[in-house]
């Protein structure tokens, strides 16, 4: 692959990365639309709230990357389940963190952003293990 599909993939992924990232906040923000009190939640009810924001940041991050993938703008295996699975796990593991050492929690808490970021991270990294384990295993079978 020459260099310049190499800058035009990684401009596509970040360009990916960036709707992801934008997409979690739009989902999180009509969620807050539909339910009433919203901003009351993270000091009397912090479970719910961290269930509700793990649920739209991933459902923010998987939609935009199955769209991504589905239209071939990434050049990985699609896998859903194993990245949908990733992305919750990825999404919640910092909003867990958080509820142990914030309380309560705040509107700008920086786990907040962490666990968008490790959402994103959970979505596009088992892409990167299937393409250097196909990468390996067609090295082992030239030889």
């Amino acid at each position: 692959m020459g260099s310049g599909k190499r800058v035009l993939r990684f401009i596509i992924w970040l360009g990916v990365v960036l709707f992801q990232l934008v997409m979690t906040q739009v989902v999180t923000f009509l969620f807050s639309l539909l339910v009433p009190g919203m901003g009351d939640l993270p000091q009397t009810r912090p479970v719910f709230f961290i269930v509700a924001l793990g649920i739209t940041f991933t459902i923010g991050i998987f939609l935009p990357g199955w769209l991504a993938l589905s239209r071939r703008w990434l050049a990985s295996e699609p896998r859903y389940a194993v990245r949908l699975v990733a992305t919750l796990v990825g999404a919640y593991v910092p909003l867990l963190v958080a509820v142990i050492v914030y309380h309560p929690l705040e509107p700008g808490n920086p786990f907040f952003f962490i666990s968008m970021l490790a959402g994103i991270l959970g979505f596009h990294a088992p892409g990167w293990v299937i393409k250097k384990r196909t990468i390996n295993n067609s090295a082992s079978d030239r030889l």
